[in-house]
């Protein structure tokens, strides 16, 4: 499945059923990018942890936990890129298992100490970053393509026709 990005390239048009200036993009390579935003922001987070001397004993940099959950995260936005049923199943369940320790867990860990601007801008971007990964992953799973509406292309000054007069 694909998503539809701006670009200047003017390639596609109403013969290839692509809008003139649009080309397509793949979820895969979108959940991709935002699960490597999302863990990088956290391994800056971890490390500003450790320079600050807030972290959580459990998870340092120097923790072998911390060191495999990367080692798997990081896995994980490779294997978004795959577009087979088993590697998008391990990619949602992994993301669902994050969000769940994100959402339930952390809070208990995540004590005044921890409770800096940056504690807080990493805590909320990383959760967001997560959750539209997660949403592009189910769009796919589900086989929806996501299209730009008529007005926007419209309003961009592309488009496609609608019907003998346009």
């Amino acid at each position: 499945m694909t998503t539809m990005t701006s670009t200047t390239n003017a390639t596609g048009g109403a013969a290839s059923g692509m809008p003139v200036g649009r080309r397509t993009s793949s979820y895969g390579r979108q959940m991709s990018g935002l699960l490597v935003a999302a863990f990088t922001l956290s391994v800056v987070h971890t490390v500003y942890a450790a320079v600050q001397g807030i972290e959580d004993p459990s998870f340092t940099v120097t923790t072998p936990l911390a060191w495999g959950f990367y080692a798997v995260a990081f896995a994980m936005a490779v294997l978004a890129r795959r577009t087979g049923r088993a590697a998008q199943a391990t990619v949602l369940v992994f993301l669902v298992t994050v969000l769940g320790i994100g959402v339930f867990y952390y809070p208990t860990t995540f004590g005044r100490q921890q409770q800096t601007v940056f504690g807080w801008f990493e805590n909320d971007v990383y959760l967001g970053l997560l959750v539209t990964a997660t949403y592009l992953g189910v769009q796919r799973w589900r086989g929806t393509t996501l299209t730009p509406d008529r007005g926007e292309l419209r309003a961009r000054g592309g488009g496609v026709k609608s019907g003998p007069t346009g």
